[in-house]
């Protein structure tokens, strides 16, 4: 239940951000000073820019959630560089064509740079590299417990050797890493006796590898791509305890009426924490696609295979002192020493098969008719070993050996049919067979059998049409509708119906004006779940959402030199289920019992109005304004006044509405057509009316940005 709970405040933060992030941000500024056409050096025209400044934040309030949403501080800046280079003949000595462009060097939290260089009908060379600082407090889980503080470093690189007109050579790399502290309050086990909560740091150590070989050939009117690919993956994380724990109090647990009866054995205190899971996973795979376009068909077709192969070690030792077991809490006093250990390694393996064929024809100019087929098989096996030598309870040596098969057959029929020039119609059928099967095999457990199946089917069906009833106006309107006989689980897609529309109006060239509609209405029934056992979900479980989108803008360049963009977007998103609760009757058994309907409800409303003028092109001046507000479901007082404390504690969590503001100014003043001064300032508020776990997030802060932007 906690789980789902702190989903829900997740959810809230999910459905904000990408509003949140759509802004204009200040710097760099996208306006640059120089020639456009270049300058001659030798046999080759050049383009030189970069953008150097330094920019400052004052933060107030919460200094971490800023940092989880925007994550700027202060210090120097190359804000972005551009360098390219074309040879004035098409037909340079090394290369033809070369570009390098880099934005966010030094100390922004986001930096890229790109690289292409390129010889006709020889070679060409793509470089991407990224870095990004993550920085998470986990707000939604008391407060702030948990810290998320890691560097992910990302870089791919492409290599293209032309053969001959109709062969080409492909190499690539890709790297992806991440490293940096994690810290988490640990809920202790000790020796089965107790709770106890430990923090516990981890020095977070993932690394991702993969290089790729293959070919494109044009052949016979087709072009076929054939790619082999191996990928290295290894999380060598470590975990360790930092300093001694506090006790988990259970007296608010032990106050309840339904509780109060159980037989609770009281929490020990814990000392030490350290663990280490090493795991290491070897994936080589094929993908091949084949395409051919004609007059009056098409097709075109996908495979992909690949086998992981992973190994795994998990090492864990805890230590305390076990309480002893008296009446009540205030009695409790400290027993024997308790030390609890847990060793674990196993190997896995997993074959994944995927395949797509799509084939269109065109019977005239008027009609399309794409039939496409596609399919998947994911095969899981792996087997392990558990043992727990504790000096608390009893010796445990499990073994467990599983098996899980999915598999997925999908095929649609779609045709596109323009009536007139005005006027087009669209229609989509699409079934889909499913099949889940899980065979887990325990020794050394009482509980030494899992096996679940499950398959489904699934019914879609979509039509659309577009208008254009005057050459200024567009309309486009489609709706799907599904049904699935039975959802692996209680929110997947079970009875749903969505509607997409969109209209664009330019009555003028300078102005234009548009807005679209999305409705996404998802019903599943109460229905029992084949996968209790194994995924934890309860019997007879029910899901229902209902999202709703709406926008509308409008792009008015008033005059040359003054241009204004307004938009206005609203989010609906309403979901209801029942929860059950996770009961604990002894130390070592938890049942779940119905529980309460949680329903979740949050309208987002967006403003955006964002404006640009220049002055004699000597002055840019830009500036707009972003709010962002969440108004909930409407009600003020968070507290409902409930006193069942599990119905208070979902009603107390069942919308998070919040207000945040961020209007920006930049301006750019060309001294020389070369040399251009930049000075930008963004503020941002946020702010939460509700608490969560006693804790409201609001920060309130401001950054600017002082550059000069040079081009040569």
């Amino acid at each position: 239940m906690n789980t789902k709970l702190i989903c829900l405040g997740f959810l809230q933060i999910s459905l904000a951000l990408p509003l949140l992030l759509s802004q204009t941000v200040a710097a760099p500024s996208p306006d640059r000073p120089g020639v456009e056409r270049g300058e001659d050096v030798g046999a080759y025209n050049w383009t030189n820019s970069f953008e150097f400044g330094y920019r400052f934040s004052e933060v107030g309030g919460d200094s971490s959630l800023f940092r989880a949403n925007e994550n700027y501080g202060n210090g120097l800046r190359l804000f972005g560089s551009s360098v390219t280079a074309h040879s004035k003949t098409g037909r340079g000595f090394l290369f033809d064509s070369l570009s390098l462009t880099t934005q966010g060097l030094g100390n922004d939290p986001y930096g890229t740079a790109r690289a292409r260089i390129e010889k006709n009908d020889l070679y060409r060379y793509e470089m991407t590299w990224r870095q990004s600082d993550y920085f998470n407090p986990s707000l939604a889980d008391a407060g702030g417990a948990k810290l998320k503080n890691t560097r992910r470093t990302m870089q791919d690189h492409d290599l293209t050797f032309t053969l001959a007109k109709w062969a080409n050579l492909k190499m690539g790399y890709g790297r992806n890493r991440e490293t940096g502290p994690e810290f988490i309050p640990y809920e202790l086990y000790i020796g089965g006796l107790g709770r106890d909560v430990l923090p516990v740091n981890s020095n977070t150590r993932r690394e991702w590898n993969e290089y790729r070989l293959g070919t494109e050939l044009d052949f016979l009117g087709f072009r076929l791509t054939f790619q082999h690919q191996w990928t290295y993956y290894k999380d060598d994380t470590s975990y360790a305890s930092l300093v001694p724990g506090q006790p988990y109090t259970l007296s608010d647990l032990l106050n309840q009426p339904y509780q109060a009866s159980l037989p609770w054995t009281y929490p020990t205190i814990a000392t030490a924490y350290s663990r280490s899971a090493p795991m290491h996973i070897r994936t080589p795979g094929w993908f091949g696609n084949l395409t051919r376009s004609g007059r009056l068909w098409a097709m075109n077709a996908k495979i992909a295979y690949s086998k992981a192969d992973q190994t795994s070690d998990y090492d864990e030792i805890e230590s305390g002192a076990r309480a002893a077991a008296n009446a009540s809490c205030s009695n409790c006093g400290l027993g024997a020493p308790a030390t609890a250990a847990t060793f674990a390694a196993g190997t896995a393996r997993e074959a994944f098969t995927s395949g797509d064929l799509s084939f269109s024809i065109f019977p005239t100019s008027r009609l399309t008719i794409t039939h496409t087929t596609s399919a998947q098989n994911n095969l899981y096996d792996g087997t392990s070993q558990i043992f727990q030598p504790n000096t608390a309870a009893a010796t445990k040596n499990v073994f467990w050996n599983q098996r899980i098969g999915s598999g997925r057959v999908s095929d649609s029929l779609e045709a596109n049919y323009r009536l007139t020039k005005r006027v087009g119609l669209n229609a989509e059928y699409r079934y889909t067979d499913r099949w889940i099967s899980n065979k887990l095999i325990r020794t050394g457990t009482t509980n030494s059998r899992d096996l679940n199946s499950l398959s489904n089917h699934l019914h879609t069906a979509t039509f659309g049409f577009w208008l254009k009833p005057i050459q200024a106006l567009s309309i486009n309107l489609d709706a799907g509708i599904g049904r699935d006989n039975m959802p692996e689980t209680p929110w997947a897609p079970a009875h749903f119906h969505n509607i997409r529309g969109r209209v664009q109006y330019k009555p003028l060239q300078r102005l234009t004006l548009a807005a679209t509609y999305r409705q996404q209405y998802n019903l599943s029934a109460p229905q029992p779940v084949v996968f209790t056992s194994t995924f934890g979900v309860p019997p007879n479980s029910y899901y229902a959402s209902h999202s709703r989108d709406y926008s509308a803008s409008a792009s008015f360049e008033v005059r040359r030199n003054l241009s204004l963009d307004v938009s206005y977007s609203k989010t609906h998103l309403d979901t209801l289920a029942n929860l059950w609760v996770e009961l604990p009757v002894t130390v070592s058994t938890i049942v779940s019992v119905p529980g309460y309907v949680s329903q979740y409800l949050s309208n987002i409303h967006t403003v955006s109005i964002m404006a640009r003028t220049s002055f004699k092109n000597r002055v840019t001046l830009y500036a707009g304004y972003n709010i962002t507000r969440d108004t909930g479901d409407g009600r003020s007082v968070q507290d409902l006044g409930i006193r069942d404390p599990a119905a208070e504690f979902l009603a107390a969590r069942q919308t998070f509405p919040l207000t945040y503001q961020a209007p920006l100014a930049r301006v750019s003043i060309k001294f020389t057509p070369k040399l251009q001064w930049n000075g930008g300032w963004e503020f941002y508020r946020y702010n939460q009316q509700f608490a969560f776990y006693g804790y409201q997030p609001y920060y309130r802060a401001q950054t600017g940005y002082t550059s000069l932007s040079y081009s040569f």
